[in-house]
Protein backbone atom coordinates (compact mmCIF):
# COMPACT_ATOMS: atom_id res chain seq x y z
CA UNK A 1 0.00 0.00 0.00
CA UNK A 2 1.32 3.64 -1.25
CA UNK A 3 2.06 5.41 1.85
CA UNK A 4 1.57 9.43 2.04
CA UNK A 5 5.37 10.24 2.16
CA UNK A 6 5.30 8.60 -1.52
CA UNK A 7 2.76 10.80 -2.72
CA UNK A 8 5.02 14.44 -2.16
CA UNK A 9 5.80 16.34 -5.07
CA UNK A 10 3.53 17.13 -8.33
CA UNK A 11 1.42 14.68 -10.17
CA UNK A 12 0.16 15.64 -13.06
CA UNK A 13 -3.26 14.84 -14.35
CA UNK A 14 -2.21 13.83 -18.14
CA UNK A 15 -5.05 15.02 -20.54
CA UNK A 16 -5.62 11.75 -23.35
CA UNK A 17 -4.76 13.34 -26.57
CA UNK A 18 -7.40 12.07 -29.54
CA UNK A 19 -6.69 11.90 -33.03
CA UNK A 20 -9.75 11.92 -35.58
CA UNK A 21 -9.85 8.32 -37.65
CA UNK A 22 -12.36 8.67 -40.33
CA UNK A 23 -15.42 9.95 -38.36
CA UNK A 24 -14.51 8.58 -35.08
CA UNK A 25 -11.67 10.51 -32.63
CA UNK A 26 -9.92 7.93 -31.07
CA UNK A 27 -6.75 7.81 -28.49
CA UNK A 28 -3.69 9.18 -29.85
CA UNK A 29 -1.16 7.17 -28.28
CA UNK A 30 1.91 8.72 -29.99
CA UNK A 31 1.09 12.02 -28.59
CA UNK A 32 0.02 10.04 -25.27
CA UNK A 33 3.66 8.81 -24.73
CA UNK A 34 4.95 12.28 -25.96
CA UNK A 35 3.20 13.92 -23.04
CA UNK A 36 4.15 11.45 -20.57
CA UNK A 37 7.63 11.63 -21.48
CA UNK A 38 8.18 15.47 -20.87
CA UNK A 39 6.37 15.00 -17.80
CA UNK A 40 8.67 11.96 -16.10
CA UNK A 41 12.03 13.62 -18.24
CA UNK A 42 10.82 16.96 -16.00
CA UNK A 43 11.39 15.39 -12.92
CA UNK A 44 7.49 15.30 -12.08
CA UNK A 45 6.60 12.69 -8.47
CA UNK A 46 3.96 11.03 -10.06
CA UNK A 47 1.30 11.07 -13.03
CA UNK A 48 -2.70 10.42 -12.89
CA UNK A 49 -4.45 8.60 -15.89
CA UNK A 50 -7.95 8.73 -16.67
CA UNK A 51 -8.39 11.56 -14.74
CA UNK A 52 -11.06 14.72 -15.34
CA UNK A 53 -8.03 16.21 -17.29
CA UNK A 54 -8.19 13.36 -19.32
CA UNK A 55 -11.48 12.99 -20.65
CA UNK A 56 -12.69 10.11 -18.80
CA UNK A 57 -16.07 10.44 -18.56
CA UNK A 58 -16.12 10.41 -22.76
CA UNK A 59 -13.85 7.08 -22.43
CA UNK A 60 -15.26 3.82 -22.56
CA UNK A 61 -14.60 1.44 -20.41
CA UNK A 62 -12.44 -0.65 -22.40
CA UNK A 63 -10.70 2.63 -23.50
CA UNK A 64 -9.75 3.33 -20.18
CA UNK A 65 -8.29 0.01 -18.94
CA UNK A 66 -6.54 0.53 -22.36
CA UNK A 67 -5.11 4.07 -21.68
CA UNK A 68 -4.21 3.28 -18.41
CA UNK A 69 -2.66 0.41 -18.65
CA UNK A 70 0.12 1.14 -21.78
CA UNK A 71 0.61 4.67 -20.05
CA UNK A 72 1.77 3.23 -16.80
CA UNK A 73 3.34 1.15 -18.50
CA UNK A 74 5.41 3.24 -20.69
CA UNK A 75 5.06 5.69 -17.50
CA UNK A 76 7.10 3.53 -15.27
CA UNK A 77 9.65 1.92 -18.27
CA UNK A 78 10.92 5.82 -18.89
CA UNK A 79 11.11 6.40 -15.08
CA UNK A 80 13.55 3.41 -14.54
CA UNK A 81 15.59 4.23 -17.66
CA UNK A 82 16.21 7.49 -16.14
CA UNK A 83 16.64 5.31 -13.05
CA UNK A 84 14.30 6.14 -10.83
CA UNK A 85 10.69 5.22 -10.27
CA UNK A 86 7.22 7.38 -10.37
CA UNK A 87 3.77 6.90 -8.75
CA UNK A 88 1.15 6.02 -11.44
CA UNK A 89 -2.31 7.07 -10.43
CA UNK A 90 -5.05 6.29 -12.32
CA UNK A 91 -9.01 7.51 -11.96
CA UNK A 92 -11.51 4.66 -11.75
CA UNK A 93 -14.33 6.54 -10.15
CA UNK A 94 -18.28 6.56 -10.96
CA UNK A 95 -21.69 7.18 -9.67
CA UNK A 96 -22.46 3.90 -9.64
CA UNK A 97 -20.40 2.12 -7.03
CA UNK A 98 -20.84 -1.40 -9.03
CA UNK A 99 -19.28 0.11 -11.78
CA UNK A 100 -16.43 1.99 -9.69
CA UNK A 101 -15.73 -1.43 -8.63
CA UNK A 102 -15.72 -2.94 -11.58
CA UNK A 103 -13.25 -0.79 -13.02
CA UNK A 104 -11.54 -1.01 -10.01
CA UNK A 105 -10.80 -4.45 -10.34
CA UNK A 106 -10.01 -4.14 -14.16
CA UNK A 107 -7.33 -1.64 -13.62
CA UNK A 108 -5.79 -3.19 -10.50
CA UNK A 109 -5.03 -6.68 -12.28
CA UNK A 110 -3.93 -5.18 -15.46
CA UNK A 111 -1.59 -2.87 -13.91
CA UNK A 112 -1.40 -2.65 -10.34
CA UNK A 113 -1.15 1.18 -9.64
CA UNK A 114 0.09 2.56 -7.14
CA UNK A 115 -3.34 4.06 -5.87
CA UNK A 116 -6.39 4.38 -7.83
CA UNK A 117 -8.51 8.02 -7.87
CA UNK A 118 -12.22 7.65 -6.66
CA UNK A 119 -14.80 11.10 -7.16
CA UNK A 120 -17.65 11.70 -5.27
CA UNK A 121 -21.50 10.69 -6.18
CA UNK A 122 -22.03 13.28 -9.45
CA UNK A 123 -25.23 13.61 -10.40
CA UNK A 124 -27.22 11.18 -7.87
CA UNK A 125 -25.71 12.85 -4.79
CA UNK A 126 -25.69 10.65 -2.43
CA UNK A 127 -25.94 11.81 1.51
CA UNK A 128 -22.98 11.32 3.36
CA UNK A 129 -23.91 7.39 4.89
CA UNK A 130 -24.03 7.18 0.68
CA UNK A 131 -20.83 8.16 0.45
CA UNK A 132 -19.16 6.77 2.87
CA UNK A 133 -20.32 3.11 2.24
CA UNK A 134 -19.30 3.87 -1.19
CA UNK A 135 -15.82 4.55 -0.58
CA UNK A 136 -15.30 1.81 2.60
CA UNK A 137 -16.72 -0.57 -0.05
CA UNK A 138 -14.25 0.15 -3.05
CA UNK A 139 -11.65 0.41 -0.26
CA UNK A 140 -12.44 -3.09 1.27
CA UNK A 141 -11.74 -4.38 -1.83
CA UNK A 142 -8.72 -2.90 -3.21
CA UNK A 143 -7.03 -3.20 0.28
CA UNK A 144 -6.23 -7.26 -0.64
CA UNK A 145 -4.71 -6.48 -3.70
CA UNK A 146 -2.44 -3.68 -2.08
CA UNK A 147 -4.05 -0.44 -4.00
CA UNK A 148 -4.83 2.45 -2.20
CA UNK A 149 -7.52 4.63 -2.56
CA UNK A 150 -7.26 8.57 -2.81
CA UNK A 151 -10.95 10.36 -2.57
CA UNK A 152 -11.75 13.07 -4.92
CA UNK A 153 -13.33 16.11 -3.23
CA UNK A 154 -14.82 18.34 -6.67
CA UNK A 155 -17.76 19.83 -5.53
CA UNK A 156 -17.91 22.00 -8.80
CA UNK A 157 -18.11 19.02 -11.21
CA UNK A 158 -20.25 17.12 -9.01
CA UNK A 159 -22.30 19.16 -6.69
CA UNK A 160 -21.50 16.30 -3.76
CA UNK A 161 -18.72 17.04 -0.98
CA UNK A 162 -17.04 15.16 1.07
CA UNK A 163 -18.04 16.68 4.84
CA UNK A 164 -14.80 17.22 6.98
CA UNK A 165 -15.96 14.61 9.24
CA UNK A 166 -17.03 11.96 6.57
CA UNK A 167 -13.88 12.73 5.47
CA UNK A 168 -12.39 11.77 9.08
CA UNK A 169 -13.67 8.52 9.20
CA UNK A 170 -12.80 7.41 5.71
CA UNK A 171 -9.23 8.43 6.50
CA UNK A 172 -9.22 5.56 9.77
CA UNK A 173 -9.42 2.97 6.50
CA UNK A 174 -6.03 1.78 5.99
CA UNK A 175 -6.82 1.72 1.87
CA UNK A 176 -8.43 4.87 2.23
CA UNK A 177 -4.28 6.76 2.29
CA UNK A 178 -5.09 10.68 0.44
CA UNK A 179 -8.03 13.11 -0.78
CA UNK A 180 -7.09 15.29 -3.91
CA UNK A 181 -9.15 18.42 -2.66
CA UNK A 182 -10.63 20.81 -5.06
CA UNK A 183 -13.01 22.32 -2.98
CA UNK A 184 -10.83 25.36 -2.30
CA UNK A 185 -12.18 25.20 1.41
CA UNK A 186 -8.93 25.77 3.85
CA UNK A 187 -10.58 25.98 7.05
CA UNK A 188 -12.56 22.34 5.97
CA UNK A 189 -8.34 20.95 4.88
CA UNK A 190 -7.33 22.37 8.33
CA UNK A 191 -9.76 20.94 10.63
CA UNK A 192 -8.94 17.10 8.66
CA UNK A 193 -5.21 17.92 9.02
CA UNK A 194 -5.75 18.11 12.74
CA UNK A 195 -8.12 14.98 13.03
CA UNK A 196 -6.14 12.50 10.87
CA UNK A 197 -2.94 11.10 10.99
CA UNK A 198 -0.52 12.55 8.08
CA UNK A 199 1.15 9.05 8.58
CA UNK A 200 -1.52 7.13 6.82
CA UNK A 201 -3.73 10.25 5.11
CA UNK A 202 -2.30 12.54 2.92
CA UNK A 203 -3.71 15.98 1.51
CA UNK A 204 -3.26 16.51 -2.02
CA UNK A 205 -4.12 19.81 -3.16
CA UNK A 206 -6.51 19.62 -6.51
CA UNK A 207 -6.52 23.54 -7.10
CA UNK A 208 -3.04 25.00 -8.76
CA UNK A 209 -3.73 28.05 -7.34
CA UNK A 210 -3.60 26.79 -3.66
CA UNK A 211 -0.29 24.47 -4.18
CA UNK A 212 1.25 26.28 -1.33
CA UNK A 213 -1.50 27.21 0.80
CA UNK A 214 -2.65 23.31 1.31
CA UNK A 215 0.67 22.47 1.80
CA UNK A 216 1.53 24.76 4.34
CA UNK A 217 -1.60 23.62 6.46
CA UNK A 218 0.12 19.62 6.02
CA UNK A 219 -0.54 18.41 2.41
CA UNK A 220 1.95 17.10 0.39
CA UNK A 221 1.93 17.59 -3.28
CA UNK A 222 -0.63 18.14 -5.63
CA UNK A 223 -2.47 16.50 -8.30
CA UNK A 224 -2.19 19.29 -11.56
CA UNK A 225 -3.85 19.76 -14.56
CA UNK A 226 -1.97 22.67 -15.28
CA UNK A 227 1.46 20.33 -14.71
CA UNK A 228 0.79 19.22 -18.46
CA UNK A 229 2.11 22.48 -19.82
CA UNK A 230 4.38 22.93 -16.80
CA UNK A 231 5.37 19.96 -15.46
CA UNK A 232 8.92 21.22 -13.95
CA UNK A 233 7.29 24.49 -12.12
CA UNK A 234 4.80 23.15 -10.63
CA UNK A 235 7.37 19.59 -9.32
CA UNK A 236 9.72 23.13 -8.05
CA UNK A 237 6.39 24.73 -6.70
CA UNK A 238 5.99 21.74 -4.81
CA UNK A 239 9.54 21.14 -3.43
CA UNK A 240 10.00 24.44 -2.27
CA UNK A 241 6.26 24.25 0.09
CA UNK A 242 7.45 21.24 1.00
CA UNK A 243 10.76 22.65 2.37
CA UNK A 244 9.46 25.51 3.88
CA UNK A 245 10.80 28.06 1.76
CA UNK A 246 7.77 29.71 2.19
CA UNK A 247 8.67 33.13 0.33
CA UNK A 248 10.26 31.60 -2.91
CA UNK A 249 6.82 29.05 -2.98
CA UNK A 250 4.52 32.31 -2.49
CA UNK A 251 6.66 33.67 -5.61
CA UNK A 252 6.57 31.07 -7.74
CA UNK A 253 2.82 30.27 -7.17
CA UNK A 254 2.18 34.06 -8.43
CA UNK A 255 4.13 33.66 -11.52
CA UNK A 256 2.46 30.82 -12.29
CA UNK A 257 -0.98 32.11 -11.94
CA UNK A 258 -1.21 33.47 -15.60
CA UNK A 259 -0.86 30.01 -16.51
CA UNK A 260 -3.30 28.32 -14.45
CA UNK A 261 -5.55 30.90 -15.65
CA UNK A 262 -4.85 30.07 -18.97
CA UNK A 263 -5.48 26.46 -18.45
CA UNK A 264 -8.67 27.16 -17.07
CA UNK A 265 -9.87 29.93 -19.63
CA UNK A 266 -12.56 27.64 -20.62
CA UNK A 267 -13.43 23.83 -19.29
CA UNK A 268 -10.78 22.34 -18.76
CA UNK A 269 -9.20 20.77 -20.50
CA UNK A 270 -9.85 22.46 -23.76
CA UNK A 271 -6.97 24.92 -23.67
CA UNK A 272 -4.37 21.90 -22.57
CA UNK A 273 -5.27 20.51 -25.68
CA UNK A 274 -4.57 23.73 -27.71
CA UNK A 275 -1.21 24.19 -25.96
CA UNK A 276 -0.07 21.18 -26.36
CA UNK A 277 -1.98 20.26 -29.79
CA UNK A 278 -3.70 17.31 -28.85
CA UNK A 279 -7.06 16.59 -30.42
CA UNK A 280 -10.36 16.42 -28.14
CA UNK A 281 -13.63 13.96 -28.03
CA UNK A 282 -17.23 15.64 -28.24
CA UNK A 283 -19.00 17.03 -26.30
CA UNK A 284 -15.57 18.96 -25.58
CA UNK A 285 -14.85 21.35 -28.64
CA UNK A 286 -11.47 23.32 -29.87
CA UNK A 287 -10.16 26.65 -29.05
CA UNK A 288 -10.88 27.53 -32.78
CA UNK A 289 -14.30 26.24 -32.42
CA UNK A 290 -15.60 28.42 -29.49
CA UNK A 291 -17.37 32.06 -30.41
CA UNK A 292 -15.36 34.60 -31.41
CA UNK A 293 -15.63 36.60 -28.32
CA UNK A 294 -14.54 33.90 -26.01
CA UNK A 295 -11.65 32.19 -28.60
CA UNK A 296 -10.09 35.40 -28.60
CA UNK A 297 -10.37 35.89 -24.67
CA UNK A 298 -9.04 32.25 -24.14
CA UNK A 299 -5.93 32.83 -26.93
CA UNK A 300 -5.25 35.80 -24.95
CA UNK A 301 -4.84 34.38 -21.89
CA UNK A 302 -3.00 31.33 -23.60
CA UNK A 303 -0.36 33.74 -25.41
CA UNK A 304 0.04 35.86 -22.17
CA UNK A 305 1.12 32.15 -20.65
CA UNK A 306 2.94 31.57 -22.60
CA UNK A 307 5.26 34.07 -23.30
CA UNK A 308 6.68 33.85 -19.37
CA UNK A 309 10.26 32.96 -20.52
CA UNK A 310 11.34 32.81 -16.70
CA UNK A 311 9.75 31.70 -13.58
CA UNK A 312 11.61 32.62 -9.84
CA UNK A 313 13.25 29.93 -7.97
CA UNK A 314 12.96 27.16 -10.82
CA UNK A 315 16.14 24.69 -11.12
CA UNK A 316 17.61 25.46 -8.10
CA UNK A 317 16.89 22.16 -6.50
CA UNK A 318 19.77 20.21 -5.38
CA UNK A 319 18.00 17.27 -5.36
CA UNK A 320 15.66 17.71 -8.14
CA UNK A 321 15.37 15.28 -10.69
CA UNK A 322 17.39 15.50 -14.28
Amino acid sequence: MISPSCLRGCHVALITPMVRRGKLMVMDHDLLFKQIARCVDAGVAGVLFAGTTGQSATLTHDEQVELVTRGIEFARERARAAGRTIVCLASAGSNSTAEALSMSVRIADAVAPDALLHVTGYYNNPPQEGLRAHFEAIADEMAPRGVGIILYNIPGRTASRIEPATMVRLAQHPAIVAVKDANGDLESLRRIRAETDPGTFALLSGEDHLVADIIRLGGVGVISASANRWPGEFQRLAELALAGEIEAADALQAALLPCIEAVFAVKNPIPLHHMLGAGLRLPLVQVAELDEANRRRVLDKIARAESIADFPHVGLAAGAHP
